[in-house]
């Protein structure tokens, strides 16, 4: 019953990202074009990868509000490490930064019973410090030739970094709908204390979560630094609100236990597709922002409206 409601969601999501794109077009009739299109969907890769962790982390009834920083001090590293030590190196430091700062992240929720809202919170106040004294105020360092190519290259006329998020997605997809870690997952959100009955290792899951949340976020913040060739402070800002808004968009819960990644890549291109509109519009970030927090509250509120219809 709940995969059947799921899938009834999604596919209202993506009535709506198609109704939304027909409106863009009508406003500018530029955004048919091809190179539009994949213009616009190289800007969401960036976002849809950062929504991956936070749509494994709100499947188990957690939010992850560290995203933005996690993202930034993972640019930030591999822009001054390459320099130093070549991009390899700065890209496999940094990707294992991620981990354990989401791991770090998971140990608090689960060992030290702090709320996964205020716990990461705490973590992105740390990250935001850490950064600046890390780049002393001032970023250092570009993107590597090759980082630049994995996301500005093409292959048979699609960019690759449009490849790297569907390859990315594809495995999302899998693995939560067909792998034991996947159905875990949805236990974790739907009843914690049943999982952990039904023999379910809540804390190494809870754990894991956070950190592959840690590892996307950094991945996200290398497909941006070899999109615009640098490193710059804040530069994960403005997909925090976003990040939870294309999960929230897409279906699934913001308590846990139902959605899905199929709903959050609708949700993540709906706001790419609304932004597009918002710019026609001249709408300022701040604007902006207003917009996305009005969005996710009359998700919730329809959301919310439709379970007690359906209950």
């Amino acid at each position: 019953m709940i995969k059947k409601l799921s899938l009834t969601t999604t596919a209202r999501v993506y009535v709506m990202m198609i109704v939304l794109y027909l409106m863009s077009g009508l406003m500018e009739k530029n955004y048919f074009s091809t190179e539009h299109i994949m213009q616009l969907l190289v800007m969401a890769s960036f976002l849809g990868i950062l929504a991956m962790g936070q749509t494994l982390v709100i499947l188990t009834g957690g939010i992850d509000l560290s995203v933005a920083y996690t993202l930034n001090l993972g640019a930030v590293i591999v822009t001054q490490m390459t320099v130093e030590q070549g991009g390899v190196t700065a890209v496999v430091t940094a990707l294992i930064l991620g981990l354990v700062i989401g791991a770090l992240n998971g140990a608090g929720v689960v060992y030290l019973k702090i709320s996964p809202m205020i716990m990461t919170l705490a973590m992105s106040s740390i990250l935001k410090s850490a950064t600046y004294v890390y780049t002393d105020g001032t970023p250092k360092g570009a993107a590597s030739d090759w980082m630049k190519y994995m996301v500005t290259g093409s292959f048979m006329g699609i960019k690759i970094g449009i490849l790297v998020w569907i390859v990315l997605a594809a495995a999302m997809i899998v693995i939560l709908g067909k792998t034991t870690y996947g159905r875990k997952i949805f236990a974790i959100g739907i009843s914690p204390s049943v999982s952990h009955l039904s023999g379910i290792n809540n804390k190494f899951m809870l754990i894991s979560v956070y950190a592959l949340s840690g590892l996307f976020a950094v991945l996200a913040g290398i497909m941006m630094t070899g999109f615009s060739g640098l490193s710059y402070l804040g530069m994960g800002d403005a997909l925090l609100l976003p990040s939870i808004a294309a999960v929230v968009i897409g279906g699934s819960s913001i308590m846990g236990g139902r959605g899905g990644y199929v709903g959050t890549i609708a949700g993540t291109i709906i706001i790419y597709i609304l932004s597009s509109i918002l710019t026609v519009l001249d709408m300022k970030d701040a604007g902006r922002q207003i917009i996305y927090g009005l969005v996710i509250l009359a998700v919730l509120f329809m959301y919310g409206r439709e379970k007690k219809v359906r209950v």
